[in-house]
């Protein structure tokens, strides 16, 4: 047979196969007569191609889907993180981490990969996306992701599969936007894509940041790397933004966008989610960090030994910031929620020196 079903998705063995009818008609669960596809645009910067593919039936309701293509050669997250396998396909394949779909929901059906090309087939989540808008999160929705990355960490705390080879490192999650990584680094296909962005960015950020905070910063990331790399280590999202989830009918919370998977501290995820979801945190940042310090630790049934969760909220100051302080730099026009913004992240960036 020409695919396998594993634990949550099928295995095509060429990308075609994805939107042949006899496979949508699989993983629909009933025959397929035919398939339309339509140009998806959603939010994203990677450069992944989306489309919804509406699965026709004999009984006139057909099913939704999403066919996502990755070209990992032209991928600059791809490209500026060594992912050779496409690590959202590899998560797919990988028995030993089948344990992430004990914690999120799959929204994953089928997958293939063909050379440097991977595509995979979902569902369609729209219904259950978070909306699209630059307003808080409730109470409730923020405790849904927080708790669900909370478990992820404490489900592969330590774990022996953290040695996969294709997993980020902490070197490539810190570096894939920060400024010592940018020059020189950066291909002419990327100067109006998000690192030729951070490229001005940065330039501007070092312009008003205080000494104590830049010099952080400017200190080279494998002595960064270095410095945390006797924390705890669990397994990483990677681009833990709200975008990336969906709320589930019941209240579990669905997961994709694993183009970042690593492992790592969890304060690394800990720092991107503050950094990235700034509009969107339901309470102040101080507030955020402590609830997920109560979920984990409740998630692993144990306190934190002394002095390791002060250094991963640390880290996670370290990490929020070389990936995106470069975009959080005020523009001098009174707004005052940007300024507030950047002040957090300088003040607490000084603290560290």
């Amino acid at each position: 047979m020409w695919y396998c079903r594993g634990v949550t998705a099928v295995r095509a063995d060429h990308l075609d196969e994805l939107i042949s009818l006899e496979l949508l008609g699989s993983v629909a669960g009933r025959p397929a007569e035919s398939v339309e596809s339509q140009p998806l645009n959603a939010p994203g910067y990677s450069g992944a191609s989306l489309s919804r593919l509406l699965v026709h039936h004999g009984d006139g309701t057909p099913t939704s889907l999403v066919l996502k293509r990755v070209q990992l050669g032209a991928n600059w997250v791809a490209d500026r993180t060594g992912d050779a396998v496409g690590r959202e396909a590899a998560l797919l394949g990988e028995p030993a981490l089948d344990d992430v779909w004990s914690v999120f929901a799959s929204p994953y059906r089928a997958y293939a990969r063909d050379g440097s090309e991977v595509a995979l087939l979902m569902e369609d989540l729209t219904d259950h996306l978070l909306p699209d808008v630059d307003e808080p999160l409730t109470m409730e929705q923020e405790d849904g992701l927080l708790t669900a990355l909370a478990s992820l960490h404490a489900v592969f705390w330590e774990s022996a599969v953290l040695q996969i080879g294709w997993l980020a490192s902490p070197r490539q999650v810190l570096g894939v936007l920060a400024a010592e990584t940018l020059p020189g680094n950066t291909t002419d296909g990327e100067t109006t894509a998000v690192p030729g962005l951070a490229m001005q960015g940065w330039a501007r950020a070092f312009s008003m940041l205080p000494e104590a905070a830049a010099a952080v910063l400017r200190r080279p990331i494998a002595s960064t790397v270095a410095e945390y790399s006797d924390l705890p280590r669990t397994l990483l999202h990677g681009d833990a933004k709200v975008a990336n989830f969906a709320i589930m009918p019941g209240g579990r919370v669905a997961a994709f966008d694993w183009a970042l998977m690593g492992a790592g501290p969890c304060g690394m995820d800990l720092g991107w989610y503050l950094a990235i979801n700034a509009s969107r945190l339901a309470r102040p940042k101080e507030a955020v960090i402590a609830r997920y310090r109560e979920l984990l630790e409740t998630a692993r049934g144990e306190p934190l030994a002394h002095g390791v969760w002060e250094r991963l909220e640390r880290l996670a100051v370290v990490t929020g910031a070389h990936m995106l302080l470069w975009s959080k730099a005020p523009a001098g026009d009174g707004d005052e929620k940007t300024a507030a913004e950047w002040e957090w992240w300088v003040e607490r960036l000084a603290a560290l020196r």
